[in-house]
């Protein structure tokens, strides 16, 4: 079946709305058109930085909350659930975590050799 010719043109002006509405503005003068990172350099970036993305389905009045409240942090969305989590589980991230001070070397030897015959003591109980 062909088209009419104004369906053609609304195709048309919908193809370039939308793709106005993909691209990103650039700074005065395109200064910032360098700065855009695409998909591959921004996980690259990620990955560095030690985030992981985690993907979960929630209900739709939940997702509202939690963008209605997003923008009130300065973070953003991936910060604020961050807190969000953060606080739920009552620890800090490992990355964020304060170093623990570091036992003596006859202290850690001493815990690895009790460690080691433990493990043989539980071996030898499971093998009878």
């Amino acid at each position: 079946m062909s088209m009419k010719k104004t369906d053609l043109e609304k195709n048309k002006a919908m193809k370039i709305v939308g793709t106005m509405k993909s691209s990103l503005l650039p700074d005065r003068f395109a200064q910032g058109a360098a700065a855009a990172l695409d998909k591959k350099e921004r996980r690259a970036r990620d990955a560095a930085a030690g985030l992981v993305p985690f993907a979960c389905k929630l209900p739709v009045d939940l997702v509202r909350q939690l963008h209605e409240q997003a923008v009130k942090h300065e973070g953003g969305l991936n910060a604020f659930v961050e807190a969000l989590v953060v606080r739920a589980l009552g620890s800090k991230p490992e990355a964020q975590a304060e170093p623990k001070p570091a036992a003596s070397g006859d202290a850690n030897k001493a815990d690895a050799k009790a460690d080691t015959q433990a493990a043989k003591s539980a071996k030898g109980k499971a093998a009878k």
